[in-house]
């Protein structure tokens, strides 16, 4: 019995452990990822109501380069009385050859979304529900969007100008 369960913890230790080695080097995908680390500062339209608030976004890596954070918040003011808040956690799935984010808000909601990664300055996440459109304008400038969909058809709902401070 003791054999078993010593070769059992033997064995999970030296898979665990050459699944880290294997893993330990950051993939060469996820280098085109950091032109988004640091802080960034946006101004949000709601193209609904048609009134504007204020939101940060900060993203940073982890995991010995293997995986990038984004905190996003957006700032409370009288004609936007409930902010939503969020933590996304992103990296490169090589298998499926695409891009993954899992994040959770400050309502409890969870966000799951894929992405093929840059097509040329346009960065698309994806999932059921949404997409989110990020456009690089400049080293310090970015827009985002949000499409809401419905169906067959994509109605966008917000956007936004950010600029890195």
């Amino acid at each position: 019995m003791k054999f078993r369960y010593a070769f059992g913890v033997a064995g999970t230790f030296l898979l665990a452990t050459t699944m880290m080695t294997a893993s330990a080097d950051p993939m060469k995908e996820l280098a085109i990822y950091k032109g988004n680390l640091g802080k960034w500062n946006c101004d949000v339209k709601d193209l609904g109501s048609g009134k504007a608030f204020k939101s940060v976004a900060d993203f940073t890596v982890e995991f010995d380069g293997n995986t990038y954070i984004e905190r996003y918040t957006e700032v409370s003011s009288a004609d936007h009385p409930s902010p939503w808040k969020s933590l996304f956690i992103m990296s490169y799935d090589s298998e499926a050859q695409r891009w993954v984010r899992n994040g959770i808000d400050n309502s409890g909601g969870l966000n799951a979304a894929t992405s093929s990664g840059w097509s040329n300055d346009t960065w698309v996440w994806e999932n059921n529900a949404l997409n989110i459109v990020i456009q690089s304008t400049g080293k310090n400038t970015r827009t985002f969007a949000v499409d809401i969909k419905d169906g067959t058809a994509v109605k966008r709902v917000a956007e936004a100008s950010c600029k890195r401070i």
